[in-house]
């Protein structure tokens, strides 16, 4: 061996079996509830509540009347030189006039009502949106955390195989020295352990690109944060009723209840659009204080003596009733009301089409599932039965029954039974999620 090949094998030795990272352990259910605080899409949904919370008032709605206060303040001097006018020279001016107003309107075809009505369902529908997201983000979560330890899983069943190859390895290199072995039988060992290198460092990529996604998920700001995961994959075979998981989604799905929101939202708007054919009555209550003063002290007027100041105060106070009713406006009414109406049967539609795309999804998911099922218990008794050929296979190559060349072969295919069984578990992982998200049921994982 030259001294580049050893240089090669120690750099891949400390690589692969001296690594240790700092790292923080994370179960599934403390996974959920970091995601749930610090998610990004579910805290912007969240201010988006916030939003339509605020808005929910009858305030908003048009129920109450408006009230505003004003100052007015003004100032005028004007020099007057005009042999005609009986007030020559300048006159200064001030005045200061308060006012107050309230407007009121008393009735509008119930327009604040349903408004309001309206509002609350806006309030509803951004909260149906906030579950969405939520619902998501738990099943992106469940999905990033065992898919890490899926990763994580197979970097150990990569080790166990480079550890194989690395042990084969060196019993060539013993064989060699002893000189029962030939320079082919070295270079075809050190080609596996070469191999099975590169693949052990390519999955240790895989998953720490794998945490990267899931500290994204869970908001960490430190993407290089690496855990102990404490739950290992693991699933529990459920006997899927369709009819029974039927019910439970129509009743529980939350894209079809924020649907039937946004369907309740479209009749406010038939009831708005027939508000404007109903007369409207208007109350205006209003109220002002003025007070003036003239200076004419620097005037000239023929006449008996007068006061070089003038003070005027006029207080105006009045209550009015405004009643108006729409005869004819090109029938846009009419064509409003139309259109919501329109718009309502649209909304109708979605509401049918949303439940047969649910029906369809969650047949096809069931469907799924129960395959997963059967791939799975293929895949762990195809494993079983791989690793147990490799441990027989390891003595029939050392007592030379086989050679090198079908060891390898055993030793890769308990590789691909080993990861296909990982698959399969992940799979099934996967399906029993997207099943319990149609159901609304993804958030009792965590309960």
């Amino acid at each position: 061996m030259t001294f580049l090949k050893q240089g090669i094998i120690t750099t891949i030795i400390s690589l692969v079996f001296f690594q240790v990272n700092a790292q923080t352990p994370l179960s599934l259910s403390d996974a959920v509830q970091l995601g749930l605080d610090k998610n990004f899409d579910i805290r912007i949904e969240s201010k988006n509540v916030e939003v339509n919370t605020n808005n929910n008032t009858w305030g908003q709605a048009g129920r109450y009347p408006t009230i505003q206060i004003g100052v007015t303040q003004g100032n005028n001097r004007r020099d007057v030189q005009n042999p005609a006018s009986f007030l020559q020279g300048a006159t200064i001016s001030n005045n200061l006039n308060p006012t107050v107003s309230l407007n009121w309107v008393l009735f509008d075809g119930m327009r604040a009502n349903i408004t309001k009505s309206r509002l609350e369902k806006l309030q509803a529908e951004s909260e149906g949106n906030a579950a969405v997201i939520v619902q998501n983000a738990i099943e992106a979560i469940i999905l990033g955390y065992f898919r890490a330890v899926y990763e994580k899983e197979r970097i150990e069943v990569l080790r166990t195989t480079l550890t194989v190859s690395r042990d084969k390895y060196d019993y060539v290199l013993l064989k060699k020295d002893l000189g029962s072995a030939v320079t082919t039988d070295v270079l075809l060992d050190e080609g596996n352990y070469l191999t099975d290198s590169i693949n052990f460092l390519n999955q240790e990529l895989i998953y720490r690109n794998a945490v990267r996604d899931l500290n994204f998920l869970l908001a960490v700001s430190d993407v290089e944060q690496d855990y102990i995961f404490t739950d290992s994959l693991r699933y529990l075979v459920d006997d899927f009723n369709f009819d029974e998981l039927q019910n439970r989604m129509m009743s529980n799905n939350a894209n079809l209840k924020k649907e039937y929101i946004t369907q309740a939202i479209m009749k406010d708007n038939i009831s708005l659009a027939k508000a404007d054919l109903y007369p409207r009555l208007d109350m205006g209550i209003s109220y002002s204080y003025d007070k003036s003063r003239v200076d004419i002290s620097n005037t000239t007027l023929a006449g008996p003596d007068r006061d070089p100041v003038a003070n005027a105060r006029t207080t105006n106070m009045g209550i009015n009733f405004s009643l108006t009713y729409n005869l004819f406006n090109g029938g846009r009414v009419k064509r409003a009301i139309k259109n919501s109406i329109v718009q309502y049967d649209i909304e109708n539609l979605r509401v049918e089409q949303l439940k047969q795309s649910l029906n369809l999804d969650l047949a096809a998911a069931i469907d799924l599932y129960n395959n997963r099922i059967l791939l799975k218990g293929i895949a762990s008794r195809r494993k079983e039965s791989a690793e147990l050929n490799l441990e027989l296979s390891l003595e029939k190559f050392k007592t030379g029954t086989i050679n090198s060349f079908d060891y390898r072969q055993v030793q890769n295919q308990y590789l691909l039974a080993a990861v296909q069984d990982l698959e399969a578990t992940f799979n099934l992982i996967d399906s029993n999620a997207a099943i319990l998200r149609l159901t609304g049921g993804i958030i009792d994982i965590i309960e």
